[in-house]
């Protein structure tokens, strides 16, 4: 017997908004693409926006309801993509695609493209904090963000119970009317005139996924640097997020932390995770499709697990499968038992489509 759950919603996946705009060379924040989107059950937003500059010094950002979203942080003079889910409930919002020309005497810059539009998984959460303005001393670290947050209890499949909940961090980091802000990892020394954001899981430090520090420029009407951080984090448990600024300024700065979070098991990581617990008779047949999501690219679905001597995945998976597109995984659990193994997958950018198992 066959019993498959298709955890991507496809009938529920629909585009809002699309398009370019105009070249823009005002220096500090400009409107420069508005939308306004009704949702009438919960549902995750994919807000996606491409910039590009023509020789200027540039920055761009998406807003929900006026609360700054993403940055790109400083470009130049090059195109540069930025993009976000965020869960949000039945209600009307207006999303905000902005652009900054900093400097410089090129043609300004503009928004290549952007993209509004809605999807669907099961098992998600949102969680978003507003640190509120936090003036920092000079030459001192102060902690600017303080919250707790629990990803949802786990639930089961057909082929076992959620194991694991992908955890996508995303920080605008701000500093009020100076573009100084850059995001620092374990081991790196705090930079002068520049405020130094750091992010800690429960009270230890890690390292940001992806970051793209300001312009450093004072007095400027644009800041707002950009900070991704994803984990896999285990089901109905507590966890502590700080954000630390250390202020390397001669003077006080008032600082702020806008951060989004989603939590779900089925937008793939970037590194390996556990997705479910496998909990099925032997000699049953595994199935896994995996698909492009907001992007396309090399994703992973593996049986087996790195040994304590690895020689490559030829001998630390019993089978595996990669590639891009849809890709269609199954394994048979014949000698190798189902208690004992475990499934992973990963390719940021992806996400899995179905999972069953064909009970034998």
């Amino acid at each position: 017997m066959l019993l498959s759950e298709q955890v991507r919603m496809v009938r529920e996946e629909e585009v809002l908004a699309t398009g370019a705009t105009a070249w823009d060379t005002v220096v500090g924040w400009k409107d420069q693409k508005t939308v306004n989107i009704t949702l009438t059950a919960t549902k995750i937003v994919y807000v996606w926006m491409k910039t590009e500059s023509g020789g200027d010094d540039g920055i761009g950002r998406a807003l929900l309801d006026g609360v700054p979203l993403v940055s790109t942080g400083y470009f130049d003079p090059f195109t540069l993509e930025r993009e976000i889910f965020v869960v949000l409930p039945a209600g009307s919002y207006t999303i905000k695609f902005q652009t900054a020309k900093i400097s410089g005497v090129g043609s300004g810059i503009r928004l290549q493209d952007t993209k509004v539009a809605l999807l669907n998984f099961p098992d998600k959460q949102r969680n978003n904090f507003d640190s509120g303005s936090v003036a920092i001393p000079a030459v001192t670290e102060s902690t600017v963000l303080n919250q707790n947050f629990t990803p949802p209890a786990t639930r089961k499949l057909a082929v076992g119970v959620i194991k694991k909940y992908v955890c996508v961090v995303t920080v605008y980091g701000f500093t009020s009317s100076y573009a100084i802000n850059r995001h620092q990892n374990p081991g790196e020394a705090d930079v002068a005139n520049w405020t130094n954001w750091k992010i800690f899981l429960d009270d230890v430090q890690v390292s940001w996924t992806e970051r793209n520090a300001d312009k450093n420029v004072s007095d400027h009407a644009a800041p707002g640097s950009y900070g991704r951080y994803v984990i896999a984090l285990d089901p109905s448990t507590q966890y502590n997020l700080k954000l630390k600024a250390y202020n390397g300024c001669g003077s006080s700065r008032d600082c702020r932390a806008y951060v989004d979070i989603i939590l779900c098991p089925w937008i793939l990581s970037d590194v390996d995770y556990e997705p479910v617990s496998l909990d099925f008779p032997q000699g049953s047949t595994l199935y896994v499709v995996l698909e492009p999501l907001g992007q396309n690219p090399t994703k992973y679905v593996r049986v087996g697990k790195q040994r304590f001597m690895s020689f490559g995945d030829t001998t630390d998976y019993y089978a595996s499968l990669s590639g891009a597109g849809i890709l269609s995984f199954d394994y048979t659990f014949e000698t190798v038992e189902v208690v004992n193994s475990v499934l992973n997958v990963k390719g940021w950018g992806g996400c899995v489509g179905a999972i069953g198992v064909d009970v034998r």
